[in-house]
């Protein structure tokens, strides 16, 4: 049977092993431990040290049943206990003073929190509603460009001219139908290529190109200018350009129109040619005879050249006309007209015209310096002889003729020269009818 003391001795060494593994726990707790509550800490620490102290001496005391009074070990060992919870429960009130002042920082902080996120939880319900509003706009304005975007592509491709968009790089970055049907390309094979790799301009690579002239500050200009298509085919286009700008009022290219005025240019050269021709005889009439003669005398003048002018008439039109009526002095007129154009070479010729009635003019550039015996005149003769000969027409043809030399030393007008051709031939017709009696 276990007598008192051992018992004793054995839960006194229980109690030591469980204070040395508090030590233990303590010391490796110790660099977790606030630092308001360091020192306390250390003084926890260390009176556990000495209640492992006091256990140990009472268990020597007990087993070397040495001469010292366990009740004076005892008594320090409950003093001790006493310091020691005293301690605990300092530490404790002060643990717990500073969890309520945390709690109570913490409401605060619960409390400032839950204001803030109240307050930007209603900043965020602005903003998301300002957002909200802003992509409805947005979406609206988006709707709006593209149905603008479509309004304004169906008016660009409803222009009877082609229209091209070009940056400052001479890129294409637009065209409409009608200018893809005019060029002959597709709209592929237009955009995003230089202007002049696809449509070639006379003007293309020089200070006359559209948009070089725009860039240098000129705005908008009309001008024609011939354009080849992708067949090659060349076409009179009458070109509008004008400067291209951004939304920020930048210049960032040109917009040009094309408008094919090919068949208005051979109308109004043909019209031109109808003003000047005598629908008769295919010869310039009387105001396309003046106006090459005024500019070829002109053009005689600088160059020095020695210039000639024909007037001749035909002998008795007015009895063809009279006894044979006038289909048949047309037909002479007719007659008269290609044997004048069969007469003179084609380099010498400066203008043949009708001038009214069975009255003709010849201006020619010849190297003869003077007008008696000009070999023309024996040449028209020579014609006119065969021409009788082998005629099966109710007449004899007969012109007489007049030959003028402009000179050079003394200028005179077209209207003075041609007086003076008329009196010329006026001069040979009298004397022919002299011949004849």
């Amino acid at each position: 049977m276990i007598t008192t003391p051992l018992f004793s001795s054995i839960l006194v060494l229980i109690g030591a092993f469980f204070m040395l593994g508090a030590i233990v726990t303590s010391i490796r707790a110790t660099p977790d431990v606030p630092a308001p509550y360091k020192n306390k800490w250390f003084i926890l620490v260390t009176l556990m040290g000495l209640f492992l102290v006091g256990y140990l001496a009472v268990i020597l005391v007990e087993l070397l049943s040495l001469p010292l009074p366990v009740d004076v070990i005892a008594g320090s060992v409950f003093l001790g206990g006493a310091c020691f919870v005293l301690l605990i429960i300092s530490l404790s009130k002060s643990i717990i003073h500073s969890l309520r002042q945390r709690e109570h920082l913490l409401e605060e902080a619960r409390d400032q929190l839950e204001e803030r996120v109240c307050e930007r939880t209603q900043n965020l319900e602005q903003a998301l509603a300002k957002l909200e509003k802003e992509t409805k706009e947005h979406r609206q304005l988006s709707t709006n460009f593209e149905a603008l975007n479509v309004e304004l592509l169906q008016i660009l491709n409803s222009s009877a001219d082609g229209i091209r968009i070009i940056d400052k790089d001479f890129i294409v970055r637009r065209v409409n139908k009608t200018f893809v049907k005019m060029m002959g390309f597709d709209q592929e094979e237009l955009i995003n290529f230089k202007c002049h790799d696809r449509v070639h301009g006379n003007d293309c690579h020089t200070s006359n190109c559209p948009l070089t002239i725009t860039m240098n500050g000129n705005k908008s200009f009309e001008v024609e200018k011939l354009v080849k298509g992708k067949d090659g085919k060349e076409m009179t286009c009458l070109v509008t350009a004008a400067p291209y700008f951004d939304a920020n009022g930048s210049l960032i290219g040109i917009i040009e129109g094309f408008r094919d005025i090919s068949d208005r240019k051979i109308m109004e050269e043909r019209l031109r040619e109808i003003s000047i021709t005598d629908e008769m005889t295919g010869l310039l009439n009387r105001r396309g005879f003046l106006d090459v003669a005024m500019r070829q005398l002109e053009l005689a003048k600088r160059l020095d050249k020695s210039v000639f002018l024909l007037y001749t008439d035909i002998d008795d039109f007015k009895q063809i006309n009279d006894t044979l009526g006038h289909a048949v002095g047309d037909e002479a007129i007719k007659e008269t007209a290609e044997l004048l154009c069969a007469t003179f070479r084609e380099a010498d010729i400066i203008g043949i015209g009708r001038l009214g009635g069975d009255e003709f003019s010849v201006m020619m550039f010849s190297e003869f310096e003077t007008t008696s015996k000009h070999p023309v005149i024996s040449r028209l003769e020579a014609k006119l002889r065969e021409r009788n000969k082998t005629t099966s027409q109710p007449y004899q043809l007969s012109i007489s003729t007049g030959l003028i030399q402009y000179d050079h030393a003394n200028p005179q007008s077209i209207d003075e020269l041609l007086t003076l051709a008329d009196k010329k031939m006026y001069d040979c017709k009298q004397q022919r009818k002299k011949n004849q009696t």
